[in-house]
């Protein structure tokens, strides 16, 4: 019994020691995969089920103003709500999330220094992200009708910069 506990508890602790926080899967794939990050990003992909295709059918952009006013978002102007169609969805494992990512980016044209500075601001300043994490504003996970996504990135802002700048430092590897 003490030596299965013990094997147990090693491997645990080897299994921890071998994870590499800069890789991608580490600790932003989950993250990526949230509700407040793919309930947008899903929007207008109907395999996905998106909100364009089933609540939101028929409704064109010029009527977000009226729900998603700047008091339930933060944001400034309506149209700022939308995510990039196609970047990336819910159904994407962790190797195409990245790649998706980056491409988006169009990273194989640039330097990694200018990949680097693209990524630290969309993913720290946008307001769109913002909003899919825990606490970063005090509208995050905000929704009309006094509703609110539950399902964010956790952890808050501190953690989630250190995890996306330890990625970036350790050379935005998809693996």
């Amino acid at each position: 019994m003490k030596i299965s506990i013990f094997v147990a508890v090693l491997l645990a602790w080897s299994i921890s020691a071998l994870a590499d926080d800069s890789n991608f899967s580490t600790h932003l794939y989950p993250k990526f995969q949230t509700k407040g990050c793919t309930t947008c990003h899903d929007f207008f992909e109907k395999e996905r089920g998106g909100l364009a295709f089933n609540s939101h059918k028929g409704r064109t952009p010029d009527i977000c103003v009226y729900c998603h006013t700047q008091e339930v978002t933060g944001f400034k102007h309506a149209d700022d709500w939308f995510a990039q169609p196609g970047l990336y969805t819910s159904g994407m494992d962790s190797q195409q999330t990245c790649e998706a990512v980056k491409t988006a980016l169009h990273a194989k044209f640039k330097n990694k220094t200018m990949v680097a500075r693209q990524l630290e601001l969309h993913l720290f300043e946008d307001p769109r992200v913002l909003w899919g994490i825990e606490g970063a504003t005090p509208n995050s996970g905000m929704l009309p009708g006094g509703k609110k996504e539950k399902d964010l990135v956790k952890e808050g802002m501190v953690k989630w910069k250190d995890q996306v700048k330890e990625w970036i430092q350790g050379g935005m590897k998809c693996q």
